[in-house]
């Protein structure tokens, strides 16, 4: 290979190396190979935020047309808001997969736990917050709010995923006041503010505040930081209204 490109947010190792000394006196050593890995967590949420702003761009242009009478540009402005509001879901909970890629390379999980795990299919949701839970030794309250949470956002997450292809009633639009198939009510800018304002609020308190006893998890802490605030240069996000 003639060389290795380096971006920023790529973390570089060398997984092992020696050096010897000959019978000769000569010195010798192993041909140094590197490893690479680029963590993709902030390149999701920064999708997720990408998303998120098309689907309020889109919610604004629906509420343009929802005050006349074009039928066509109605339900256009709805699938264009269902569609960035859905990838945005969707890239917050991949975002939250990535750190937990991560973390896991870090913590121990017990043997027996892990089993309990596959044979039982235990929740995406449920696997993560426990990962986290012992990578940044949360407290009980605090691994409470963080599982309700990544919960709810797993949900919306598997509600995009795995569509169901029942024929159902349909749900109430509560700006519209008017009765949508349930995609468009789930899938619109104001779930999508809470789903993804919330995980990257969440990531900013782990990177920001989260106490470890790993020195590796320590130093990802700092990394992720960094390119969370490029990501959000005002600071923590918070819900809009």
């Amino acid at each position: 290979m003639p060389g290795i490109f380096i971006t920023r947010g790529m973390q570089v190792a060398i997984p092992s190396f020696s050096i010897r000394i000959r019978d000769d006196g000569e010195v010798e050593g192993d041909p140094i190979t590197l490893h690479v890995r680029f963590d993709v967590c902030p390149t999701w949420i920064k999708m997720a935020k990408r998303h998120l702003d098309d689907a309020q761009q889109a919610r604004d242009r629906r509420n343009e047309v929802w005050a006349g009478s074009d039928g066509e540009a109605k339900a256009e402005a709805l699938e264009t808001e269902f569609e960035a509001s859905m990838l945005a879901i969707m890239s917050a909970a991949i975002a939250w997969d990535a750190l937990y890629s991560i973390l896991r390379e870090h913590v121990t999980i017990p043997a027996s736990m892990a089993e309990a795990w596959r044979r039982g299919r235990t929740a995406r949701y449920t696997q993560v917050a426990e990962t986290v839970r012992r990578a940044f030794v949360l407290k009980p309250k605090g691994a409470a709010v963080l599982r309700s949470n990544l919960r709810a956002m797993y949900a919306a997450r598997d509600m995009a995923v795995h569509p169901s292809g029942k024929i159902a009633a349909p749900l109430l639009h509560p700006e519209l006041d008017v009765g949508l198939e349930w995609r468009f009510v789930y899938f619109r800018a104001q779930n999508a503010a809470t789903v993804i304002l919330g995980a990257a609020g969440m990531l900013f308190d782990l990177a920001k505040n989260g106490r470890t006893k790993d020195p590796k998890v320590a130093e990802y802490q700092k990394t992720l930081l960094v390119r969370l605030q490029e990501i959000f240069p005002d600071g923590v996000p918070q819900i809009a209204p």
